[in-house]
């Protein structure tokens, strides 16, 4: 039998850089992080080969000071945590004192740091985590990272990456995140050469977006401002037209750290539901400042997990800040005649330098909505590492009179819809008649609206009996005999925690021997008792859902009833009997889709008729 032994560092080390360091977008993570906790405003990350090749953070923070160099290497050094107090009150992005070590062990290193009251930087070199060389060297105030060949110590780990492009993709998504969480900051991401993003910095989230994303996602966007028992939710959320077929688009920040949370994703999706078609998710970007002590983000080695104190207070203040921007909003597609214009390939910018001249010349030039790709294009492969930086400059100085533009045109397109959203979507109207017996024509002001008398009347039922129902608490019906019924220990715990809750539903419970249940009474909702499996849907929906109401748990039912009795297409409805079901889709909290996503209204401009009959040309 082999005797314990402790591990040698440089093993610890390896085992530690896994649970770290997964791939190269982890590093770009790491590195960023730790440039934004020490004040940089600016960061520029470049990565060649996937990030496999090549890493290099730079920024313009407060860097290192010389003693602390070699300390900054060590394993749990770190400056963001003193006590074990501290913890519990964590505002910056890291704090374990992992990265750095883990990464020095996996790769070839070199950092160069200086601090703002120092002559000389100090440059150091470590190679799979030992030290090769220390010295004093002439440097900008901040830091330069720069890792290359990652994992090329660990072949089991590097056989495990994906191609290089692929890795490209990750760490792509990674810079995104940082940028959306951090709009104060500003972010230039450059692969194999190309600049793939650059932001302004200029704390605007939707100014991010346009960099990120684009325009036609801009433009879409809702501001999101809501404080509640301390906590403060701030960002954008899209229009529901928007919505998307994955998650991919749904950003969630604490304190401006990217997180994942299923008490959040669950808030804001069912702040969204009846408004998006089934299959679809929300585009979202929204940072949460939380309280001290009532997050813990020592959860999990990529910090991408949270635990709060109080899941339900969460959900709530998701859900409110989500549902109030929604309701408040003239939510109408605007449709047009034609199919969507597809945006314009831009030109690729290309920048010729050579080692003895950094004059530029622009071989092709375009501007669509915002540069995203320019290719550098060296005249010889000698040319100095300095040029790039000024060529890439002098590019983006060029353009950012045309980017503010265009910012200020989707801001202030944002800004109009604000102030027309905040009255009645129909305050002037004349109806103009129905077409295909199903669809009524509106006209207001310089637009026609075609409203689907189904949708519209489906959503104005489902409302009518979402609010029957929770206007009167439902009724029990005792059965005869009491039904035993069979819980697992952990459904055991959801049924004591929620007992009032389930009592108020209509149930009636009863502990008999040991922890055993019977039901002696069900509620009576739907014109018919409930039963023991609606029991045990409801203690599985409490597992996993923050349920208010009994009628959370029946919102398809109700959406199905409201379906079966709405009027249908081709029903012929009087004048009289529009003008009543338009009076009464103006009063409904969502009128703006059907209960199962699909819009009520939409809207067309006079602006796009006179295009189609030639009075208008573009």
């Amino acid at each position: 039998m082999n005797s314990i032994k402790l591990l040698e560092n440089n093993i610890i080390n390896k085992i530690a850089a896994g649970e770290v360091v997964e791939r190269p977008a982890s590093v770009v993570k790491e590195l960023m992080e730790n440039s934004i906790d020490a004040g940089a405003t600016s960061v520029t990350v470049e990565i060649a080969g996937g990030g496999i090749d090549l890493i290099k953070v730079t920024d313009n923070g407060k860097g290192i000071p010389e003693n602390e160099v070699k300390t900054a290497f060590l394993r749990h050094a770190t400056s963001k945590l003193r006590k074990i107090e501290d913890l519990d009150d964590i505002l910056t992005l890291g704090f374990r004192g992992e990265a750095l070590s883990s990464i020095a062990a996996v790769a070839r290193v070199e950092m160069l740091t200086k601090t703002d009251n120092s002559e000389l930087g100090t440059k150091i070199i470590i190679n799979g985590g030992k030290v090769e060389k220390e010295e004093s060297s002439a440097a900008n105030t901040g830091t330069v990272f720069t890792v290359k060949n990652l994992f090329y110590n660990t072949p089991a780990r590097r056989k495990f990456l994906k191609k290089a492009a692929v890795e490209g993709g990750y760490v792509s998504e990674a810079v995104q995140r940082i940028a959306l969480g951090h709009p104060e900051v500003a972010v230039k991401y450059i692969n194999n050469g190309n600049v793939v993003l650059q932001t302004s910095g200029n704390n605007d989230i939707k100014a991010a977006v346009l960099y990120i994303f684009g325009r036609s996602i801009a433009r879409e966007m809702l501001n999101v401002n809501y404080s509640k028992s301390g906590y403060h939710v701030e960002g954008i959320i899209a229009r529901p037209e928007l919505s998307r077929g994955n998650r991919g688009y749904e950003y969630f920040f604490i304190n401006g750290r990217y997180i994942k949370s299923s008490v959040v994703t669950e808030a804001i999706e069912d702040a969204y539901k009846g408004r998006l078609t089934i299959g679809k998710f929300p585009v979202f970007m929204l940072n949460m400042t939380v309280p001290s002590s009532t997050v813990d983000v020592n959860v999990h080695p990529t910090k991408l997990e949270v635990r709060f104190s109080d899941d339900s207070l969460i959900y709530d203040i998701m859900y409110d800040a989500v549902f109030k921007t929604l309701k408040d909003t003239n939510l109408i597609p605007n449709v047009g005649w034609d199919r969507d214009k597809k945006i314009k390939a831009e030109p690729i910018k290309q920048i010729k330098l050579d080692e003895n001249n950094d004059d530029i010349s622009y071989d092709s030039i375009s501007y669509n909505d915002v540069p995203k790709r320019h290719t550098i294009v060296f005249a010889d492969s000698k040319s100095k590492e300095n040029a790039i930086s000024k060529a890439i400059d002098k590019v983006y100085s060029d353009t950012k009179a045309k980017e503010i533009k265009i910012l200020n045109n989707v801001l202030s397109d944002n800004a109009k819809k604000v102030v027309s959203d905040k009255k009645p979507f129909f305050d002037n109207y004349r109806i103009v008649g129905q077409i295909f017996g199903t669809y009524w024509i509106i006209e207001q002001s310089n637009s026609m609206y075609i409203i689907d008398q189904h949708a519209a009347h489906e959503r104005a039922l489902y409302e009518e009996f979402i609010e029957k129902f929770k206007s009167s608490s439902p009724s029990s019906q005792r059965l005869l005999q009491p039904i035993a019924v069979d819980l697992t220990e952990k459904e055991k715990v959801i049924l004591e925690e929620n007992k009032t809750l389930l009592e108020d539903f209509g149930f009636e419970i009863e502990e008999f021997g040991r922890g055993n249940y019977a039901l002696k009474a069900v509620p009576y909702i739907f014109d018919s008792p409930g039963n023991v499996s609606f029991f045990t849907e409801i203690i599985d929906a409490l597992e996993d859902k923050n349920i208010k109401s009994i009628y959370d748990t029946k919102e398809d039912a109700i959406a199905t009833m409201s379906c079966k009795a709405a009027v249908k297409g081709n029903d012929r409805l009087s004048y009289s009997e529009a003008q009543a079901l338009i009076q009464k889709i103006l009063k409904l909290e969502n009128p703006f889709s059907c209960p199962h996503g699909r819009p009520t209204v939409i809207e067309m401009t006079r602006y796009e008729l006179e295009k189609k009959f030639k009075r208008i040309q573009d």
